[in-house]
This record gives structure tokens, sequence and C-alpha cells, in this order.
């Protein structure tokens, strides 16, 4: 992945991901509704995962400034609350480096178009749908999404992390 920052993260999302499908499959009977709360636990597993992959990339990459940077930015940043949509994303890369907006911008387009154009699916929008389903599922209690549809958003999804994290850790 080359991301080394992440990948404890994004790993324990597959790891729930499979148990979820392992010991509570599609094909048995009678769990619909424990599968539907299931989905919602895990887009807010995602979505915690993906909050500490911002805060692993901005920490990462305040240390390369200065270990005292890297303690006060692990204090500021130690609770995002969800506060990961684009647009936030977009404001972390003006406070901490200016320059890095244009690079996330200029990342997620080349991701954005390169997924759509091979395999028609929209990173952003999925993206923002886990953000979406998360907010409804722990304020609402809304079961608006499956397991498989959440693993399947995920997979398109993580690619706005990874132009998030590229655009501080590339020349």
């Amino acid at each position: 992945m080359g991301r080394p920052e992440l990948v404890p993260h994004l790993e324990r999302i597959d790891i729930l991901s499979q148990e979820m499908q392992k010991h509570i499959p599609i094909s048995l009977k009678g769990v619909s509704d424990f599968r539907a709360d299931l989905a919602g636990l895990l887009v807010v597993t995602i979505v915690a995962s993906y909050e500490s992959c911002v805060k692993e990339t901005l920490i990462s990459y305040s240390f390369k400034q200065s270990s005292k940077f890297s303690e006060y930015v692990g204090r500021r940043y130690d609770k995002l609350n969800s506060k990961i949509a684009v647009n936030d994303l977009c404001r972390y890369c003006n406070d901490f480096e200016p320059s890095a907006r244009t690079k996330f911008n200029n990342n997620r387009k080349k991701r954005k178009d390169r997924i759509n154009n091979s395999l028609g699916q929209d990173i952003e929008k999925k993206y923002q749908q886990i953000l979406d389903w998360r907010h409804d599922f722990a304020h609402k209690a809304l079961r608006n999404t499956t397991i498989e549809e959440a693993i399947e958003f995920h997979r398109y999804a993580k690619h706005v992390l990874f132009a998030f994290y590229d655009s501080f850790n590339s020349p």
C-alpha cells in the first residue's frame, strides 16, 4: 500500500467485515435485522477508522516539522468527531500546508477520474455516502445499508484518504 500509518486502521475494517460475513453470512435465515445492525456498526467503525487515518496523516506530517508540533497536533486533533468530509480535509490541508490542498485536489481528481473511467464508480460519492450512513445509524438508528454494500463503498471511498495522505507525503 505504501502508506504505513494507514495500514492498521484500514486492516481493522477488512478483518471486521470478514468476521461478520463468516459468522453471520447473508444466507443465514432469520437474522436480517441483526445483519442490518451489524452493517450500521460496520459503517460507524469505518468512519472511526477514517478519522484515525486523517489524524495519523496530520500527526505524521507534523512530526516531520518538529516533535513539539506533533504533540500539539495530536492533542488538537484528538477528537475529530466525524469532521472528515472532503471539505474538512481541504481545510486541514490549508491549515497545515496550503500547497497540500492543491496536491489533494489534484490527487483526488486523478484517482476519481481513473476509477470512474475504469470502474464507473465515484470515490467522493462513495466516501460521502459512508459518512451519511454513519450519521444516520449513530444518531437516528436508521438501518439503511447492508454489510456487503458498506464493504463495496469502502473499497472505493478509501481512495479519498489515500489522496489526502499522499498530499502530505509526496513531493
